[in-house]
């Protein structure tokens, strides 16, 4: 199987590498009020020099959840609203730490309810976000420009997918201009952990879904390269080490499965008839390369991702 991945945004491209790495494919293009559809995206001047050359410079970074998410374009799945954290708890939220997680539920929720074209939802889930960001004083992350922005454009789902995808970049930019490490490690795990407990409640019974559990055992990878960030993090703020220490069950679990055993390769395609754009080619996406869950640890995993999530939103952490 072959993957073909786009020149993206200044700002999303340094995601590109990672992305590769993990073998999460990327969807883009949809219709307004419909869900987005698998196209084939295309690299208009980036050499495969250049985006292997780039592994060394990210390897911190891990996918939004937006882009976590894009699984849901080629599972036959239908939104769920009970899987979202009611904003109504967003009060309830009372120190740095327990805001700083649900920020980042509430950014995959919007990421979620946005992929879906869910317009009250995503707007109602950008004022939450918002809420939480002054509350941790990151007031510029999600402003009312931004909000506004998503107002105006409701009706079509592509802006809807951008501005969520913008918002969760947003955060994490802010936070590292302005040495918020810590902020970042937490949001990002709040965000990381309520995407896979959207994953694994998209499965319903093991052996089914297949797509669905190949995506689930490729966060291996955007898990392992989240806690080896984190854990770079120069910081003696006692919430970042609860954060890392929270997630050690899920982490145990994905070191056990089964990792594959093929590599991955990078090669421009050579197209001279057609006008097209160059095209990244990324191969070694066999079987046998990508990383495996049995039936029990997809009951593992999911019992442990589904209560480190609901003692997140309960406040409980």
């Amino acid at each position: 199987m072959n993957f073909i991945l786009n020149k993206m945004k200044p700002l999303r491209t340094c995601f590109i590498p990672l992305l590769l790495l993990m073998g999460i494919l990327v969807i883009g293009g949809c219709q307004s009020g419909q869900k987005r559809s698998q196209v084939l995206i295309e690299d208009v001047d980036q050499e495969a020099s250049d985006v292997a050359s780039s592994f060394r410079q990210v390897f911190h970074l891990y996918p939004s959840p937006a882009e976590m998410l894009s699984v849901i374009e080629m599972a036959e799945v239908s939104y769920d609203e009970s899987l979202m954290n009611s904003t109504d708890k967003v009060d309830s939220y009372l120190d740095s730490k327990s805001r700083s997680t649900n920020l980042g539920v509430y950014m995959a929720d919007l990421a979620y309810a946005a992929l879906f074209g869910r317009h009250e939802a995503t707007l109602d889930l950008l004022e939450t976000s918002k809420t939480l960001a002054e509350e941790i004083n990151i007031n510029d992350a999600v402003d009312e420009s931004m909000i506004q922005k998503a107002r105006e454009n409701v009706e079509y789902l592509d802006s809807l997918y951008e501005i969520s995808n913008d918002a969760f970049m947003n955060i994490l930019s802010y936070c590292e201009r302005n040495d918020r490490s810590n902020t970042v490690v937490m949001v990002s795990a709040g965000a990381i952990v309520e995407s896979l407990y959207f994953a694994v409640n998209m499965v319903d019974v093991y052996g089914t879904a297949e797509f669905l559990m190949q995506h689930l055992a490729d966060q291996k990878y955007t898990f392992e390269n989240f806690l080896n960030f984190a854990r770079g993090i120069n910081s003696d703020d006692p919430k970042v080490a609860s954060t890392i220490a929270d997630l050690e069950n899920i982490k145990n679990i994905y070191d056990g499965i089964n990792s594959g055993t093929g590599g991955v390769t990078i090669k421009t395609a050579d197209d001279s008839e057609s006008k097209q754009a160059k095209k990244l080619v990324i191969g070694g996406a066999s079987e046998s390369s990508q990383p495996s869950l049995t039936e029990e640890q997809f009951n593992q995993l999911k019992a442990a991702i589904e209560e480190l999530r609901n003692n997140i939103v309960s406040g409980t952490l």
